[in-house]
């Protein structure tokens, strides 16, 4: 009989991946569209980009450690059916809006009641044996980076035939399928006890206790600086590309390509880089990774041509795509699995402080300088955070990959729990 982990990580996987299509395919042209909206200046467009894409990140990163405690109260199964669900709904009513403002407003609320991607995880770290984590993780975030990938281009090519709106049925389309294909391919092996059906805050407080100390800590403030110095240039991806091809047909396809290129790459790197975790460390790897992706954001901001742009960014992606793999697992292991959904829900919500502040961050930057200085700003923010890997997160015991904290070795992940959270999702 197929073992119940890998079922549930083979349905969550194809689940993710229509829900990262969907979410990514109206990222890229977000600029365009509420240029469409009214908004005439570059700079205006720069700015309304930006809160949209800030206020969805500050809305999860109040509301993601309250789902990270729910999920670990009544079931992480039902959080991320909550979560898919809300945003189809949301991204179908996006298609209606008719201001930037009703737009930006539209998309706080996914901030509030979405968030697959850490319910996901939450769910596949808590039902996976320790020993295949790395490998699991691993293949998780390829699908959502193959949902990252595969978004951006379908939503352009959409977009550039048929319209921005377009685009916003077919998202809220694909989620509604993944909501089916939660239901009814994953099975939660946790059963939440009599006293966990009172919900309550506290134990939210008490995993930021237990995790919020020492390598947990560090590694905690790297995740949020990961999602910090990505969403540095998102504001600008598209209006740069805009700059450097300013007569370009299909300027949406253009600039979904160039947005989905380190996805690609990034895709197939999560899963060789997550098992390489497994079987040399995910501390080095994660080392590497940061390295690797930094050095990479510099020569962006000098390219002259969208089409170098692409190739490096595609280039970054076979680095970017070891980074949260080897970083969740890393924190996974050193989290009981009662309180991986407070955990994974408090890393969350400073992921989304990260997103939240980088694109304002981003977005000054290129109005003080030029749109290349914001690639300069994330390579900085990655060469500090390489730097606070190297010097402060260690793992539990001499070999990684293998020790575990006493709360994990007492017994497997998959004796006692289920799953909870976007890019911003």
């Amino acid at each position: 009989m197929q073992k119940l982990w890998v079922r549930n990580l083979a349905a969550l996987c194809a689940a993710q991946l229509l829900t990262l299509i969907g979410f990514s395919s109206y990222l890229p042209f977000v600029p365009f569209f509420v240029q469409e909206l009214g908004v005439e200046s570059y700079d205006a467009a720069v700015a309304w980009s930006a809160a949209f894409s800030s206020g969805a990140a500050v809305a999860m990163m109040v509301f993601q450690p309250i789902w990270g405690v729910l999920a670990d109260r009544v079931g992480r199964k039902p959080m991320l059916i909550r979560a898919t669900a809300a945003g189809a709904v949301l991204a179908f009513s996006m298609s209606f809006a008719r201001t930037p403002e009703m737009l930006v407003v539209i998309r706080v609320l996914q901030g509030m009641f979405c968030g697959t991607v850490a319910a996901a995880l939450t769910l596949v770290a808590s039902e996976t044996p320790d020993a295949e984590m790395g490998f699991a993780l691993g293949l998780m975030q390829t699908a959502q980076f193959v949902g990252n990938a595969i978004g951006p281009l379908l939503g352009g090519t959409i977009s550039d035939a048929y319209g921005a709106r377009t685009v916003f049925w077919v998202s809220s389309a694909l989620m509604a399928v993944s909501v089916m294909l939660i239901l009814l391919g994953v099975r939660e092996d946790r059963k939440p006890e009599p006293s966990q059906h009172a919900i309550s805050l506290r134990p939210m407080f008490t995993g930021m206790r237990q995790v919020v100390r020492g390598s947990s800590a560090v590694l905690l403030g790297a995740l949020a600086s990961v999602s910090f110095g990505a969403m540095v240039v998102s504001p600008i991806l598209s209006l740069y590309v805009q700059s450097l091809a300013p007569n370009a047909p299909n300027l949406g396809t253009l600039a979904g390509s160039v947005t989905a290129a380190s996805s690609v790459t990034s895709s197939a790197a999560a899963f060789l880089l997550g098992r390489a975790g497994d079987r040399l460390g995910q501390r080095r790897v994660l080392i590497v990774c940061v390295f690797g992706g930094a050095a990479l954001f510099f020569p962006q901001a000098m390219v002259r041509s969208p089409y170098a742009l692409l190739g490096i960014r595609a280039l970054q992606g076979a680095f970017m795509g070891g980074v949260l793999p080897t970083a969740n697992a890393l924190l996974a292991r050193m989290t009981p699995s009662s309180r991986r959904g407070s955990v994974f829900g408090l890393a969350s919500s400073l992921q989304a402080g990260g997103r939240a502040i980088g694109p304002m961050v981003g977005a000054a930057a290129a109005g003080a300088w030029t749109m290349g200085s914001s690639f300069v700003v994330a390579g900085v923010v990655f060469l500090a955070i390489g730097l606070g890997v190297l010097l402060f997160v260690h793992p539990p015991s001499g070999q990684e990959a293998k020790a575990l904290p006493p709360e994990l070795s007492a017994k497997p992940a998959t004796a006692g729990a289920s799953g909870c959270s976007s890019p911003s999702t």
